[in-house]
């Protein structure tokens, strides 16, 4: 029964996405009329509904043939930014030319994106994270989580371009825009020229290949550079790449040979010149890093609270000095996850990218998040952790750093129509759903 329904969902998402792509609103309105009259129409002996039926079943026909003989022949050129941020327009520019032989008038360029309808696995999983609240039709039917789902796979939208009257041979630019709804990776599949038949009713549409794809980062929210005390802590192992600012293990100078010196840091050119046995002495790795940590351990019906908690963790990403520091991001995703970025070791747009991908991990235990965290507490200057929740096994995570001297800010997230209270008596500071921009302006 449940695949059946997801058939009928799917199906029903299918016809309707073509009814709108094809169909004009004028168009729109005779398959409405064509319905009522066939409806109406039931009883020719008690009705003349039956007409109107059949005339307009051949109004359509007429429209739909006389469509077919208006295909473009054109290509076409996005000029695209690499990346978007979620809740931000995105312009950008597409370069269009009419390769055909007619003037073209009346013309819509459309993005064709992804297929935004979950898959089977997809839907069958949403199925206990259903609102018990909705009424039992709706539950049964499905609806509410198709739209939901759906809602949560649509990244972004593109609104319908009017083009210019364009002779044959003719170029161009159309202004277009893109309207990031959620972060993710979006992709634009083709670009369609639709152009509707002369009496309005049908479009016939030409669709041609090009995919291409835009990052739409996290929403970030305006924070001052947070000033987490710690001191600098030893490396061990070195970064290879951090030379530029502060301490590092580089090369100082050369002296001579005393014994017990390890073999690897004679310095043979310097052996070969002098006569003497010379070595290079380094100086080890003491510089600042800390760590950001995103709770991914989300319960049922929460999606909101994650997408908050990953928006407060890429405001902070982007707001911490990497070019004197480390920043490590701590995740729990498929597997456990820790990306370093500062000192040359990488970019911010690295770690917004990843954070515009990561999913939340239900099925997993909280406990492989504080594992990884603690195994890296000797290298940690400094900590903010953004938590889903505060039970016992976050309280402990925080409390094992605290009693070693790493200084945390535990930003917790909660929903007071849920009932979580937004007071906090252990050290976290709260972040309202719904307030999270305030919040976050206000932290020290």
């Amino acid at each position: 029964m449940e695949r059946l329904r997801y058939r009928l969902l799917r199906a029903n998402s299918g016809a309707l996405h073509w009814v709108r792509r094809r169909f004009t609103p004028a168009g729109r309105l005779i398959l409405g009329a064509l319905a009522a009259s066939a409806v109406l129409g039931l009883d020719t002996t008690q009705s003349m509904a039956y007409q109107s039926f059949t005339f307009l079943c051949a109004l359509a026909a007429l429209s739909i043939a006389a469509a077919l003989f208006l295909r473009a022949s054109f290509t076409v050129e996005r000029v695209l930014p690499r990346f978007g941020t979620a809740g931000q327009p995105l312009p950008y520019a597409l370069l269009v030319r009419n390769t055909g032989t007619r003037t073209w008038r009346g013309r819509t360029l459309r993005e064709e994106v992804a297929d935004p309808r979950p898959s089977w696995a997809e839907f069958q999983a949403a199925r206990s994270a259903e609102d018990g609240s909705l009424h039992w039709m709706d539950r049964f039917l499905g609806f509410s989580r198709w739209r939901r789902l759906v809602r949560m796979r649509s990244v972004a939208a593109v609104a319908d371009v009017a083009l210019p009257d364009l002779p044959p041979g003719a170029s161009c630019e159309a202004s277009a825009q893109l309207v990031p709804a959620r972060r993710g990776r979006f992709l634009l599949s083709g670009v369609s020229i639709a152009q509707p038949d002369p009496l309005g009713v049908f479009n016939s549409v030409t669709t041609q290949g090009g995919e291409q794809t835009v990052m739409i980062l996290p929403r970030r929210y305006p924070v001052g550079r947070p000033t987490l005390p710690g001191a600098r802590r030893y490396q061990q192992g070195g970064v290879a790449f951090a030379s530029s600012v502060g301490e590092s293990q580089e090369f100082v100078s050369l002296r001579e040979y005393r014994p017990g010196d390890p073999l690897r840091k004679i310095h043979w050119r310097s052996w070969a010149k002098t006569g003497k046995p010379m070595v290079r002495e380094n100086q080890d790795e003491y510089f600042v890093r800390h760590a950001l940590i995103l709770d991914t351990f989300l319960g049922s019906g929460r999606e909101a609270l994650f997408e908050e908690a990953v928006s407060v963790a890429a405001s902070f990403a982007a707001s911490v000095l990497t070019q004197e520091s480390l920043l490590d991001l701590l995740f729990v995703g498929d597997r456990t996850f820790c990306l370093t970025v500062g000192r040359g070791l990488g970019g911010v747009e690295g770690m917004l990218e990843i954070l515009a991908c990561v999913e939340p991990c239900p099925g997993k235990s909280f406990s492989e998040l504080r594992q990884s965290v603690l195994l890296r507490r000797p290298l940690m200057s400094g900590c903010i952790a953004v938590l889903l929740g505060c039970d016992e096994p976050r309280r402990e995570l925080i409390s094992a750093l605290r009693a070693s001297q790493v200084p945390v800010l535990p930003l917790v997230l909660v929903d007071p129509a849920a009932g979580e209270a937004p007071a906090a008596e252990d050290g976290s500071i709260r972040l309202e759903l719904g307030k999270v921009a305030q919040g976050v302006a206000r932290l020290p």
